[in-house]
């Protein structure tokens, strides 16, 4: 049997839809896929809080903290790769 895609959320406020999300999730609704990683570039963004209420990984990467467009890209790939993301949800 396949192993459940890993899913990375990237957010930037309240989170409502990352919350559904979340809650199929846990309800067994995403059967093949599974939230790994949710990314905020806001560091006050309150979907990272949802995500710690579910016990999932989250983290900041900021774009204004970054040198270049390019550097927050880079950073980015290397959380996505780092967690073994495969698929994205905007």
């Amino acid at each position: 049997m396949k192993e459940k895609t890993r899913i990375a959320v990237l957010v930037s406020g309240g989170g409502t839809n990352l919350e559904q999300l979340l809650l199929a999730a846990e309800e067994g609704r995403l059967e093949h896929g599974e939230i790994v990683l949710v990314i905020s570039n806001n560091p006050a963004a309150y979907a990272l809080q949802r995500a710690a209420n579910h016990q999932v990984k989250a983290i900041v990467i900021s774009h204004k903290e970054a040198a270049s467009q390019q550097e927050f890209e880079c950073r980015l790939d290397e959380a996505l790769r780092q967690h073994g993301v495969e698929l994205i949800v905007l």
